[in-house]
């Protein structure tokens, strides 16, 4: 189990709405491997964003499946549970009890002005924003303060709801006093891997990606089947490589550049064609996912081991949050609440008509 250090604090993690795919590790896994030495570092399973957008229960049913798909992925690439702790959102009661008081600190105009959320919306076909999806950056606020996280990486599209994060430990420290940090975004300069159908995103949604899970015979077959350049109709006509899929994948995981340089020569001089492209990423790929499939099969083999991790993530975050939630009663004033009934405090004795 992890124990507090003297590093500062991460916070970062996933919606539990599918398993991780190769997109996940480069724009956020791999920098999690390296960041969780150097950083005490808290991976939130974010279970209760799901609820934004798919509150419909089979969506609900689904999510214990895919927590425990998240937990294996996360052992799997190598994040560390002896140095890191792996938590349920849900399990975390005063994550909703600091999400009712922040509710307060924030204005609807200043949620609407959050561009990601229009897109989270059009994303999952909603005529109009509920409720919860307008809150969902209040709620993420809560995720990075309630274990009163330093640092928190995200990408450029998610840097505005670091800022509200930000803006929201401002306004409560100068409220009520001092106990939050305004944390800091550590922008991850990486590629976007585009999706295998050449959309703009590998997506859990589209179904267009390629999972760290997927064994080997199911990644020649996603391969064979890439997106690649729709103007090259046979292996002798000159290809273009700026964009193509095949050749971004090439990118970001073959380790060889002499070959990569190659294929991308021979591919512009139309010397080369689609097939024997994917067939050498096809192997690049399997090489690159072999030892993640390796670690999962093991945690597969030993469950009581990502269970354990597990339980003792969520109990180390309690006494996190618990610890955080006083320090907000008590500067608050809200710890009156818990004194109504003891017999030491008797309200309505101070009562005068």
């Amino acid at each position: 189990m992890t124990t507090s250090t003297n590093k500062p604090r991460l916070l970062t993690g996933d919606r539990p709405t599918g398993r991780l795919h190769l997109g996940h590790y480069v724009g956020s896994l791999e920098n999690r491997v390296r960041l969780q030495n150097q950083y005490e570092s808290f991976f939130i399973i974010a279970d209760l964003h799901t609820l934004t957008t798919k509150p419909e229960p089979n969506y609900i049913r689904e999510i214990p499946t895919f927590i425990r798909e998240t937990v294996l992925d996360y052992l799997a690439v190598g994040i560390d549970p002896d140095v890191s702790t792996i938590f349920v959102q849900s399990a975390i009661p005063e994550t909703y009890q600091l999400n009712l008081l922040f509710e307060m600190l924030v204005t609807v105009p200043r949620l609407e002005r959050i561009p990601s959320l229009k897109d989270m919306a059009r994303d999952a076909n909603m005529d109009t924003m509920p409720f919860g999806l307008l809150g969902y950056p209040v709620l993420q606020a809560v995720d990075i303060l309630l274990p009163r996280a330093q640092v928190v990486p995200v990408g450029r599209d998610n840097q505005s709801h670091v800022e509200l994060a930000r803006e929201m430990a401002r306004r409560f420290n100068n409220l009520y006093g001092e106990v939050f940090p305004e944390p800091d975004s550590i922008i991850g300069d990486v590629p976007l891997l585009v999706g295998i159908d050449g959309q703009s995103k590998m997506s859990k949604s589209l179904g267009n990606a390629i999972y760290l899970s997927d064994d080997s015979k199911t990644v020649e077959e996603k391969v064979k089947n890439m997106y690649t350049d729709p103007k090259r109709l046979k292996a002798t006509d000159p290809g273009t490589v700026e964009g193509n899929p095949v050749f971004v994948y090439h990118d970001a995981f073959n380790p060889s550049k002499a070959e990569v340089d190659d294929l991308k020569e021979r591919y512009r001089q139309g010397k080369v064609g689609d097939v024997e492209v994917k067939q050498k990423l096809a192997v690049v790929i399997n090489n690159f996912l072999e030892p993640i499939r390796e670690k999962r099969s093991y945690f597969l083999a030993h469950p009581t081991i990502p269970r354990d991790v597990l339980a003792s993530g969520i109990k180390r975050m309690q006494t996190e949050a618990k610890s955080t939630m006083e320090l907000v009663r008590e500067v608050t004033g809200l710890s009156y609440s818990l004194d109504l009934f003891a017999d030491e405090v008797d309200i309505f004795g101070e009562y005068d008509g």
